[in-house]
Formats: structure tokens, C-alpha cells, sequence
């Protein structure tokens, strides 16, 4: 007996070895820390469940190191199969790596991108090629703190619609209280933030192409001279969105113009601190609302052959509606899904976190993030960082430093219109 129990052990050791073997294995370089990087490591061991023969190896960077994380890798040899690549890096990544259409003919029916609403696959489409599906996608919104509304004297129930209320809400604030009354994120050496007001405006930020900045146009010199005018006001302290956002959860600013992926942190520092109030990104003018979305899109580079097969079942499955919905809930992050309340759960999650609806009624006034060419972008960069520097310092106005900023971009990106 004591021979057959050995045997059938020996069996079963060869067989997990043999499944092992059979399994192929992919890469998957992403910057999820924190409770995301747990949902996302549930994520990926529900899809190898339901997927034996694949095992992902999740590699972490931080956001600001994975492009040349990935790059080294490349060069190295190693396996990169897939990557999460912030949005303004696609057009990069799509012409500095080996990049893979996903709706290639080669790669089998591409239906399943139909799944996403377009304007969430445009930042990922080039010449007509998709190179990326949205997936950890943001969506600027306003938080406010009621409890300083009330004490300010303003409807706590009533949460700025337009710019113009946001500025005579906080004016007030500051009036009444003596606390910052609102702050609107940099991100990405002011890049981000810039690109999102500028926008909204009714401004073009960069052209289709990326290689032109058109900003210093008079709707982005306006909503520009308003940041400045924040500032020099004393409504918007001067800081950075790591002192914003501790000033914000810790009660001690009214209002925070920041992404939808915050929403879970500030919920959390909020309770029993203050009452929290959520609301849509501030209008303009006359102009319709109109977002830039932050954050990452999930790009391919598996070679062909059974990686690349691997990783198209991975990213399939991360498309379908009850993953990506199951990935908003417990990140914050938008969910992506054309018509998400359609999934009971994500129905009866929204009528019990009523905050998300901010988010959701911002999904078809969201446009894909505006993106840079492969050369330049970081002096582009620096330049528009420094603009905000000398915006906020206020020794001239916004009509003198815009167009004189908007010059310097497009010097450093002109190297891309010699070739």
C-alpha cells in the first residue's frame, strides 16, 4: 500500500510539473502600489484561475520610472509582454518599442474593443491602429469640504457649478474663515493640470500630431490669468498637490480640483472629520464641460507566438465588464465599460456610494489626454512648469508669459517635424 501511495504521489508532482511547464508565463510591467496594486494582484489571480495555462509575472515601477524601466528591459532582452503606460507616453511607446496593434488582423477579432466607449480608446488609436485600452483613467473633479461651506456661510447642499462660482465660493472662504479656499492640481510638472484647464477653456493644448503646443490662444491666456489671479488673490496657496491634498483631508481647505482617483483616500480621511461633498469639473464660460483623462492605458509588446496569445486572453479578460467594474469600485478609477450600471453590482454599488456619480456623468465629456511626441517633451515640460512658477509669482501677467511659454514648447518639439 505504502508502494502505491508513493507512486500515486510521484504522479501527481509530475503532473503539477507538467501543467507548470505547459504554462506560459508574461510580463506585466505596471505602477499599481498600495490597495490598487492588491486589487489589481486579485485581478490577475482570478484571471490565471479561470486561465491555467497562463501565469503573469507582475513587475512594479514607480509611474515616473517605468518608461525607462521598460526601455532597459527591451534592451536587455528580458520579457516585456505588457505594460501600463501613462497616456501622454502612448505615441512614444507606440515608435520607440515593439509596439502591437490590437486591432491587427493577425490578432484575431477585435470586437471585444468595442467594449470601450471611443473616446476612450482615441488616446490609444494612431492612424487609425489601436495601441492601447484605457484601464487606470481619471477623470478631474471637484471635492469640497461642507463643513467650511456652512461655516463660510455658503449652501453646503450646493456645490459650485461653474468657475465663477468656484472662485465667489472661495473668495468667501478665505473671507470668512481665513482658510485656502480652492486649489487645482499641477501633476506632471504642471503638464497635466495645465492641459485640463486650458481645455476646458476651450483652448487646444497641443495639436493631433503632438508636436505643437496651441495654448496661448485668448480662451487658454484667460482661464491661465484666472490660475495666476487664484494665487495672487490668496484663495489658492501656493504649493505643490502633496501639500493640497494633506490641507484637504486634513479639513483645513474648502475645495480640491483634483482626480477621481482620489475619491476612496479622501472618503477615508474625511470620516469623521468633515462632511464631504463631490461634484463635476467647473464650466467655463459658455463653453461645454470638457475633461482631459489622466492616468494609464495598457499597451502590448508580447512577440507572436504563445506570449502574445497569453496576453491577449489577459487583456480580453480585463475588458470584460464585470473585471473593469470590479477594478473602479475598489480604486476609484473610472469605470471605462460602455454603460457600467448595466452590471447589477456596479448598479448596487453606485446607489450605495453615491459619490461616484460625479465620474460616471463625466465618462462621454471626458477627451483622451492630449500626447507628446517622442523627442523634446521633457524640455516642453520644464517650460510649462516654469511657466506656472513665474505665473503664480505674478510679476507679469498671463497675456506676456503664455505665448512667450508657448514659444519655447515648440522650439523643443520642432526636432520632431525635421525627420
Amino acid at each position: 500500500m505504502e508502494k502505491v501511495r508513493t507512486l500515486l504521489a510521484g504522479l501527481a508532482l509530475t503532473l503539477v510539473a507538467a501543467t507548470a511547464q505547459a504554462a506560459t508565463e508574461i510580463v506585466f510591467y505596471h505602477y499599481q502600489t498600495g490597495a490598487p496594486g492588491k486589487t489589481l494582484r486579485t485581478i490577475l489571480d482570478d484571471f490565471q484561475k479561470s486561465n491555467p495555462d497562463v501565469v503573469v509575472k507582475d513587475i512594479y515601477k514607480h509611474s515616473e520610472q517605468i518608461t525607462g524601466e521598460v526601455q532597459a528591459a527591451l534592451a536587455a532582452r528580458r520579457p516585456v509582454d505588457v505594460t501600463s503606460v501613462i497616456g501622454k507616453n502612448i505615441v512614444f511607446f507606440a515608435g520607440a518599442t515593439p509596439a502591437v496593434a490590437l486591432n491587427d488582423p493577425k490578432n484575431g477579432d477585435a470586437k471585444w474593443l468595442d467594449a470601450y466607449l471611443p473616446n476612450f480608446l482615441d488616446a490609444g488609436r494612431i492612424d487609425g491602429k489601436v495601441y492601447a485600452i484605457p484601464h487606470s483613467y481619471g477623470t478631474p473633479q471637484l471635492y469640497y469640504n461642507k463643513d467650511i461651506f456652512r461655516k463660510a456661510g455658503l449652501d453646503a447642499d450646493k456645490a459650485p457649478r461653474t468657475w465663477d462660482d468656484v472662485i465667489a465660493a472661495a473668495t468667501q472662504i478665505k473671507q470668512k474663515t481665513g482658510m485656502a479656499g480652492v486649489a487645482h492640481l499641477h501633476a506632471s510638472m504642471g503638464d497635466y493640470g495645465t492641459m485640463v484647464m486650458v481645455t476646458n477653456a476651450g483652448a487646444t493644448y497641443l495639436n493631433k500630431a503632438g508636436t505643437k503646443a496651441e495654448f496661448d490662444s485668448p480662451q487658454g491666456v484667460a482661464v491661465l490669468q484666472m490660475w495666476q489671479d487664484m494665487a495672487k488673490s490668496g484663495i489658492m496657496p501656493v504649493a505643490n498637490d502633496q501639500q493640497w491634498g494633506a490641507a484637504f483631508q486634513a479639513g483645513q481647505m474648502g475645495m480640491y480640483i483634483t482626480s477621481s482617483a482620489a475619491l476612496r483616500g479622501f472618503v477615508a480621511s474625511a470620516q469623521g472629520k468633515f462632511d464631504l461633498g463631490v461634484a463635476q469639473y467647473p464650466l467655463w464660460k459658455e463653453q461645454p464641460r470638457r475633461v482631459n483623462n489622466s492616468g494609464a492605458a495598457i499597451m502590448l509588446h508580447a512577440p507572436e507566438g504563445p506570449r502574445r496569445e497569453a496576453s491577449l486572453k489577459l487583456l480580453r479578460y480585463l475588458s470584460r465588464q464585470d473585471v473593469s467594474n470590479h477594478w473602479s469600485r475598489d480604486t476609484g478609477y473610472m469605470p471605462l465599460i460602455r454603460n457600467p450600471q448595466a452590471d447589477p453590482a456596479m448598479a448596487k454599488y453606485i446607489a450605495e456610494f453615491p459619490l461616484v456619480r460625479p465620474s460616471i456623468a463625466q465618462m462621454a465629456e471626458t477627451l483622451p489626454t492630449a500626447t507628446w511626441p517622442a523627442e523634446g517633451t521633457l524640455e516642453a515640460q520644464v517650460h510649462i512648469k516654469n511657466m506656472l512658477d513665474e505665473l503664480w509669482a505674478a510679476k507679469r501677467p498671463a497675456s506676456a508669459i503664455v505665448p512667450e511659454t508657448v514659444r519655447k514648447v515648440n522650439e523643443a518639439l520642432s526636432v520632431n517635424l525635421k525627420k
